[in-house]
């Protein structure tokens, strides 16, 4: 029973973390996306986008940012907040799929898709050790 207990705030521990490291890492991106897509696009020497579409991904970031900051403010109901976990898992993996294509073909024209890339892989190593899984021990 102590060892479940002990499984149990293990996880919350990392989800806490990953609410806290969304909110700085979404709160550091999202606004200037959003803000001042020109000069976010020309740090990461990022090829020209639509700046509409930057601004629609950085509201997105910014939003995620703000309801993991929600989940820390409540952290008796931070599984509530599980959904913005798993969203990420699933959409930094698909673009991290979509990158390797790219950089397989050597279609990635800047260092900051490469970087992206190496930052989202680690992101989802986090977020997967952070959230609970179905049939896993720490939820029976």
């Amino acid at each position: 029973m102590a060892a479940e207990e002990a499984r149990l705030e293990k996880r919350k521990r990392r989800q806490r973390f990953m609410y806290g490291y969304n909110t700085v890492m979404c709160f550091s991106a999202g606004p200037p996306m959003i803000l001042a897509p020109d000069l976010a696009r020309r740090i990461l020497k990022w090829p020209y986008d639509d700046p509409v579409m930057m601004g629609i991904y950085g509201s997105i970031v910014t939003s995620v940012g703000a309801l993991s900051a929600a989940a820390l403010r409540d952290e008796d109901n931070c599984d509530r907040y599980l959904p913005v976990l798993y969203t990420q898992i699933m959409y930094k993996t698909l673009t991290c799929l979509i990158l390797a294509r790219k950089l397989l073909k050597k279609e990635a024209p800047s260092w900051g898709m490469h970087f992206i890339f190496w930052f989202f892989l680690l992101y989802i190593a986090l977020l997967v050790q952070a959230v609970p899984w179905k049939g896993s021990a720490a939820d029976s």
